[in-house]
């Protein structure tokens, strides 16, 4: 079975019905039918409920949050070798903090990270890279 972590933004994709959301869309309908392991990083969860938070307020986001734990989708926490892992990523590559645990999180499980983030590109040829449409302005 396949490994796929979903970055922040590719949850946004699907809720916010972005470009992309097909895609995230199958990944899910796939993880509900056993065809693929879904993940995320614990930062995700944090990401989420902040940027919601901000834009559209806190029961909004606590809507998110809620909806977002009700999918098939295993949540990797932090410990102290995701940390190092994390950290190696961030001094090698131009990626910001959060970003360098959910990249650690692909690179961990061997999955395919779902991502809108140019930042990922930095990562390209370390972790597998599903990139989805980005947002145009």
């Amino acid at each position: 079975m396949d490994n796929v972590v979903l970055d922040t933004f590719a949850w946004f994709a699907l809720a916010e019905s972005e470009p992309g959301a097909d895609e995230v869309e199958a990944q899910v309908a796939a993880a509900w039918l056993g065809r693929v392991s879904l993940h995320a990083s614990f930062v995700s969860l944090a990401e989420l409920q902040y940027i919601r938070t901000n834009e559209q307020g806190t029961d909004s986001a606590e809507k998110l949050i809620a909806w977002v734990k009700q999918q098939p989708v295993h949540w990797l926490h932090s410990d102290d070798a995701l940390c190092g892992e994390a950290a190696k990523l961030k001094a090698a590559h131009k990626v910001s903090f959060a970003d360098a645990f959910v990249a650690a999180t692909a690179q961990r499980l061997n999955a395919a990270l779902v991502h809108k983030d140019p930042e990922f590109d930095a990562l390209a040829g370390v972790i597998k890279l599903h990139p989805l449409p980005r947002k145009t302005a």
